[in-house]
């Protein structure tokens, strides 16, 4: 399976909408998610599967090798097993799985994988929406580790905030909401210990380029892998937030290589004391424009 924490953006895009998917191929986006779930009305769910996997099917038969995963609908829904079916024919890389309250659901995705793939191949990565559900909160630790095919998280606060009876989950200036920014920490804390990706939640306001800017860059900040979007307009200001500058990089290699010069593990630099943490940060730093 791939290493999806080296992913900054990752597009919804409506499985229902050939223009929409057409589009998708070209918009920069490191990972377009085709969306068979919320994106989709009720009455369109199965027409939406086969619109989405003959897009698929096209584009990888153009040699578009984009990664791509499926949202698929829900367990409870009795539609998750179709999806399923229908995605483990396709040359994706995965499922995102909703509605997410435990282990066990994650368990029970990863069976149905099991069952539709063809024997021991195994590619199919999941990616649990961690937070929609109040109960999932307590479990984000099992959540992120309760299966090999976890590749990654993702943390979301609509359907959170509908579940708990929130008016609104942001503050007028566009913040998040205290209860919301601890949710978005846990879900980052429980990635990181299990090793997979964290990816922050959709910034929903389109027109509002500077706070998709501060928050994508805030995100990119406390070490999140990458965020979602839901317009292909967001996506290079995503792709920026999360890409090392030059001088971020420069700084990393000075900091290793005074480190290997002499400084050992701590030494000063520009004022600063430099010790482990802040090694470990630079290799981290570097790694990642390598992936």
């Amino acid at each position: 399976m791939k290493d999806f924490r080296a992913y900054r953006s990752w597009l919804f895009v409506p499985g229902d909408s050939e223009r929409k998917l057409a589009k998708a191929w070209s918009s920069g986006a490191d990972v377009i998610i085709v969306d068979l779930e919320d994106a989709v009305s009720a009455e369109n769910k199965r027409q939406a599967r086969l619109t989405a996997t003959t897009a698929i099917g096209d584009a990888r038969a153009a040699g578009i090798a984009t990664t791509v995963v499926v949202r698929i609908n829900g367990l409870e829904t009795g539609l998750a097993e179709e999806d399923i079916q229908a995605v483990a024919r396709l040359a994706v890389d995965g499922i995102v799985l909703p509605k997410v309250r435990g282990a066990a659901d994650v368990a029970e995705a990863a069976r149905r994988l099991d069952a539709a793939e063809p024997s021991g191949a195994a590619h199919l990565a999941i990616i649990p929406i961690a937070t929609e559900v109040p109960a999932a909160i307590f479990a984000l630790p099992e959540i992120a580790s309760a299966h090999r095919r976890v590749r990654g998280i993702f943390w979301g606060m609509e359907d959170l905030g509908a579940e708990i009876g929130a008016r609104r989950t942001r503050r007028d200036d566009g913040e998040i909401l205290e209860a919301f920014r601890t949710v978005r920490s846990l879900a980052l804390f429980a990635a990181s210990a299990a090793g997979i990706a964290s990816v922050d939640t959709p910034f929903v306001d389109i027109a509002n380029a500077a706070g998709l800017e501060h928050e994508a860059t805030e995100a990119s900040w406390m070490g999140f892998s990458g965020k979602l979007a839901i317009h292909p307009a967001q996506v290079e200001a995503i792709n920026v937030a999360f890409s090392p500058t030059a001088d971020e990089i420069a700084e990393a290699e000075t900091i290793l290589c005074l480190s290997r010069d002499g400084g050992g593990a701590a030494f000063r630099y520009k004022g600063r004391m430099i010790d482990t943490p802040h090694l470990v940060a630079a290799e981290r730093l570097l790694a990642r424009t390598m992936r």
